[in-house]
């Protein structure tokens, strides 16, 4: 019996050491190119469980009154700037009050609206603009969106602008099916659209395009990018697989997920690029299908703000299957905006939550 305690203690121990160097690979393996290295596309899923795991070692080892917790404190240093890019620490958010020239901006990848195997689902679309009358934003960006020219569909397009008010607007249309059935990318706005333009994400059959728009904003030009980066293409029976742990399916799954990894840091680059050749005030937003521990992230933030990290709190779950931990829609300004505050419109039913950040243009810059 003497020896139990010992026993426990080194089971401690090198659970410890297991964790501790889990969490560093997930932190550092995801900085690699998935298209290069396709593991590395997994890498940083598990990362804030590892965290949380590591972290609680911590006091284990103070109660056992041994050093031990140091493996755990190295590992979470390491790890620090993965860690700062997955949590938000700003409790009570930001500033409840608009300042004099600040402006909302939302993206929110709007599944179709509803639409399922090509049917309308009214309940679903009405859900959506409750959401969007709620927020009222000056800027709206939606992917996956849908609209209808035929007279006896819903042309959500003119719904939107008109309903709430958007005189200004530009719908890229990624693909088009029976001749008036629309689906793309699209920005509304308050504000005057002086220029418009396409990039090519080059991400297939149903790819949607990088939409790029030059806005008016109280006498200031600034530039938006609005992206949906390529999905795992997930479908009912491969959530049942992860839910289910049907090792039977895991193949296909996992096979899915590499071709997305390889395809999302390409359309990464791309975007980079048209970041870095950007001269005006940016602001990215969209849906990146990628957690914040990810070299999609990575690429596509660079020196950019978080919106979320600026202003939010806790993991900031914009994904409404799979995990509690997903933050995969993103507001993205550069150093010329102020981060006024920030705000997840969670609703039940929606895949995917939409979010609105409040900025300001600082004149200093």
């Amino acid at each position: 019996m003497k020896y139990i305690p010992v026993i426990v203690r080194r089971l401690l121990l090198w659970s410890n050491v297991l964790l501790a160097f889990a969490l560093i690979l997930s932190s550092w393996l995801s900085r690699l190119h998935p298209g290069k290295f396709w593991l590395a596309g997994f890498a940083g899923l598990p990362f804030p469980f590892l965290w949380l795991g590591s972290l609680l070692f911590i006091p284990l080892w103070f109660f056992y009154r041994k050093k031990y917790w140091v493996i755990s404190l190295v590992a979470i240093l390491a790890c620090i700037q993965s860690a700062r890019a997955t949590w938000g620490i700003h409790l009570f958010g930001g500033s409840k009050t608009a300042t004099s020239g600040s402006f909302t901006v939302m993206t929110f990848n709007c599944s179709s609206l509803g639409l399922r195997e090509y049917k309308d689902v009214p309940e679903f679309r009405e859900r959506i603009y409750e959401e969007i009358n709620k927020a009222k934003p000056d800027v709206l960006c939606m992917q996956e969106f849908y609209s209808n020219d035929h007279p006896e569909k819903v042309n959500n397009l003119d719904s939107i602008r008109l309903k709430f008010g958007f005189p200004y607007y530009f719908f890229v249309k990624s693909f088009t099916r029976w001749d008036t059935w629309h689906f793309g990318t699209v920005l509304f706005s308050r504000f005057p659209i002086v220029d418009t333009s396409r990039v090519e994400l080059f991400g297939g059959y149903e790819a949607e395009d990088l939409l790029c728009a030059k806005l008016l904003v109280q006498k200031d030009t600034i530039r938006i990018f609005s992206a949906h980066l390529a999905s795992y293409k997930l479908e009912s029976s491969d959530y049942e697989t992860v839910s289910n742990a049907d090792n039977s399916r895991v193949r296909g799954l996992l096979g899915k997920m590499r071709r997305s990894f390889k395809l999302r840091s390409q359309q990464a680059g791309i975007l980079r690029q048209e970041i870095d050749s950007c001269r005006l005030p940016l602001i990215v937003v969209g849906d990146f299908n990628d957690i914040p521990v990810s070299y999609t992230y990575r690429t596509v933030r660079g020196d950019l703000q978080d919106a979320f990290l600026q202003q939010g709190s806790g993991f900031g779950r914009t994904f409404s299957a799979l995990s509690p931990t997903l933050r995969i829609d993103y507001v993205l300004p550069d150093r010329h905006f102020r981060v006024e505050d920030f705000a997840i419109y969670r609703r039940k039913g929606f895949e995917h939550f939409p979010v609105m950040a409040r900025l300001s243009l600082s004149k200093s810059k």
